[in-house]
């Protein structure tokens, strides 16, 4: 079902980002306030209005309008003062960058020429990453990676999902026609940065978890945990395609 609105692009594509923005909103709200903290609540939802937004005025005022949106959560917190903290309307712009910017570059990918592929070639490398990462790391994993943050985690499975993540970047490259030779090359290069990005995803995923001591984000999906689950590799790995892809294109 994704996949076909990644395909159709335009609104449908929009309203479906726009509805994943939502619930991984709603998700981290959720996970913030299970840490005894709290997430400035209209600042937050206002935010996966402010974007969509961005996208129907084709992108004018992108500086005014978050500018605009920026003081309006300092006016949020300092109007409900001491209701919130410091460290709440952090938390606040923490979710607005993290779930908010991370959904709506799959947007920007999506815009961009030949797009569609841009996407398909994004989860690709983030599921081939994600599989790698558990097969090797399972049956060959000895060296915790990060045992603070996911002790099942390890240098072997880290490894072997940036192998795959290569791998499946090379295959990919070579078999969608549309592409040209300097974008095939770029998303070979990018392969390593993209599958790491991923990684680091979960990564940071896992720590807003642990923070909170809980197993799933949510669940939404059942036996799959939430949105934020699904999706944490790909809101760090899209921005980090969008903005490599665009500037290695400018340089070769």
């Amino acid at each position: 079902m994704l996949l076909f609105l990644v395909y159709q692009g335009g609104f449908y594509l929009l309203l479906a980002v726009f509805l994943l923005m939502v619930l991984g909103l709603y998700e981290f709200r959720n996970i913030i306030k299970k840490s005894h903290c709290q997430a400035l609540s209209f600042p937050l939802w206002i935010s996966a209005l402010l974007f969509p937004l961005i996208y129907l005025l084709k992108y004018n005022y992108i500086i005014p309008l978050l500018f605009f949106y920026l003081i309006f959560c300092y006016f949020s917190y300092l109007r409900n003062y001491p209701q919130y903290s410091p460290l709440d309307l952090s938390f606040t712009l923490l979710g607005v960058i993290y779930v908010t910017c991370g959904f709506f570059h799959l947007i920007l990918l999506r815009q961009m020429t030949d797009g569609f592929w841009l996407i398909i070639y994004l989860f690709i490398i983030v599921w081939s990453t994600d599989t790698g990462a558990y097969f090797i790391g399972t049956f060959f994993g000895k060296h915790q990676l990060a045992p603070a943050i996911s002790p099942k985690k390890t240098w072997e499975g880290f490894l072997g999902g940036l192998f795959t993540g290569i791998i499946a970047a090379y295959l990919f490259s070579i078999s969608v026609p549309s592409l040209s030779l300097v974008e095939g090359r770029i998303l070979l290069y990018i392969a390593p940065l993209v599958s790491i990005a991923g990684q680091m995803g979960d990564l940071f995923e896992s720590t807003l978890k642990r923070f909170a001591q809980i197993k799933d984000s949510s669940q939404i999906i059942p036996g799959h945990g939430g949105i934020l689950d699904r999706f944490d590799s790909t809101l760090l790995a899209a921005p980090l395609t969008y903005y490599l892809f665009n500037i290695l294109e400018r340089l070769l």
